[in-house]
């Protein structure tokens, strides 16, 4: 009979136990919901703030396109690695309007869930916020949280752009794996239209109307060959479409690489760089594998209708180096960069366009400055001008290049950097007015190199180059 009582005994009291643990843990549950519920509505009315969570991407203040497809939101938390994630979109108007428990620190919509927040929104602010959830009663709750909208505004037309290999020493013994991609920005996957080539192809632009295009390519190991043709389905890469830069006063003996042409808004006429030297030397460092800036050059114009190539006044004079120019949407100006000549007898006697290190040490040190001015000339039927300097983008201590008008040819977006040109990783994107004034820092930078910059045709967005997540650059968007 002891033995029976003292049995029971230890029954009730182990369910005792088990009843206090289980509704502990309902306390705790509950106590967890609660709180991640009032941390959201402190977080939202503003009398939290946020912290333990950062979001990478999408940036604070983000704008997508209304065609852009679901990206990955991705963030860094203080919580363990095993946390769960409460994730919620909400706006001022319709308070939440999706939310989801992740196990990860990145999440992508699915398609229906992305175009539901989206049509939600009615292009009103998006709350993202993040709150992970706590391990025990005491735990501070880590949040995040950023907005983002949709645009009104769609690009509007593809993205036409090259994919490269890194280092650039393995990119110039192995041409054949550079290829060149189109897409939408609602493709999945751009499309590639062309591969395998076995020469170097590089600088390349449209026509206003997007029926020609033009590109650099080394056909019969001449630098200065240039191809130009119709846009077609299926565009053959064909001997009666190239011409070459070289052709132009061969008798002076002085080699032509053609650096950096551009075909004129109506297909009409290019302009390229001749006569040019460019410090272009490998560099052992994967992110940034070559130094490569023009140090001697003048423009000149391919007149497609009469097949000549002739200087273009104003933008011709041997005692600097005239480089990078972009046609005004209307074809009547170009914007170019400028600046003292740089001499070099080693340069000069050398047939290759990579040089020796040794011929470019005082620049791989940063010993030596290297500083573009941007000029505006009239082109005139390529009769030219007088160049002058743009104010706020000249005689400002900073290498400024690469400018590129807006369609309606009331703005420019250039890059600036404390020297030279081209992939350098402190370039920043600035827009001004187009006859110049202060130059204003655009918010899309990111902190590691913004440059190769492009407008869509309607003016409304921006595609630009970044090497923000590493080595490789990718495609943004602003």
């Amino acid at each position: 009979m002891d033995r029976f009582l003292g049995a029971s005994y230890l029954n009730i009291r182990s369910l005792y136990f088990k009843m206090i643990g289980i509704i502990f843990l309902i306390l705790c549950l509950f106590s967890c919901n609660n709180g991640i519920e009032e941390k959201l509505i402190n977080v939202n009315n503003g009398s939290v703030q946020p912290s333990g969570i950062t979001v990478n991407y999408p940036g604070n203040g983000t704008i997508f396109p209304p065609e852009m497809p679901a990206p990955e939101f991705s963030w860094e938390s203080s919580a363990s690695s095993q946390a769960k994630y409460h994730i919620f979109a909400s706006t001022d108007k319709s308070g939440t309007i999706f939310s989801q428990i992740v196990d990860s620190l990145n999440w992508r919509p699915d398609s229906v869930v992305w175009e539901s927040i989206k049509t939600s929104s009615n292009h009103e602010k998006i709350f993202f916020t993040i709150i992970g959830e706590r391990k025990g009663i005491l735990k501070k709750l880590p949040s995040g949280r950023i907005n983002f909208s949709f645009s009104h505004d769609s690009v509007g037309a593809p993205v036409f752009f090259r994919a490269v290999p890194l280092p650039f020493s393995y990119a110039v013994q192995n041409v054949h794996e550079i290829e060149w991609y189109l897409g939408h920005i609602n493709d999945l996957k751009p499309k590639r239209i062309l591969d395998n080539i076995p020469v170097c192809a590089n600088c390349h632009s449209f026509s206003k109307d997007g029926s020609q295009f033009a590109m650099d390519i080394d056909y019969a190991n001449d630098k200065g060959s240039y191809i130009i043709s119709h846009v077609e389905d299926s565009i053959k890469l064909t001997y009666e479409k190239i011409i070459t830069w070289s052709d132009y006063k061969r008798e002076d003996k002085e080699s032509t690489f053609g650096l950096l042409s551009q075909i004129s808004p109506d297909g009409k006429y290019v302009i390229s760089t001749i006569k040019d030297r460019s410090i272009f030397v490998p560099v052992d460092n994967l992110e940034y594998s070559q130094l490569f800036f023009p140090i001697k050059g003048i423009l000149a114009v391919y007149d497609r209708e009469t097949k000549n190539i002739y200087e273009l006044p104003g933008a011709n004079i041997k005692s600097l180096v005239q480089s990078n120019p972009s046609w005004s949407p209307d074809g009547k100006e170009i914007i170019f960069t400028s600046t003292a000549r740089y001499y070099s007898a080693a340069l000069e006697n050398s047939k290759s366009i990579v040089i020796e290190t040794a011929d470019a040490a005082e620049f791989l040190s940063k010993v030596k400055d290297f500083k573009f001015d941007l000029y505006r000339l009239d082109f005139n039927d390529g009769a030219g001008g007088i160049a002058t300097p743009v104010q706020g983008a000249s005689k400002n201590n900073v290498s400024n290049y690469f400018a590129r008008y807006s369609p309606d040819g009331k703005w420019i977006i250039f890059c600036q950097a404390e020297n030279y040109m081209l992939l350098q990783p402190d370039s920043k994107l600035y827009i001004m007015p187009v006859e110049g004034g202060v130059p204003r820092l655009m918010n899309c930078n990111t902190n590691n190199m913004n440059s190769w910059h492009s407008w869509s045709p309607n003016g409304k967005w921006v595609v630009f180059s970044s090497k923000k997540n590493g080595p490789y650059t990718q495609l943004y968007l602003t």
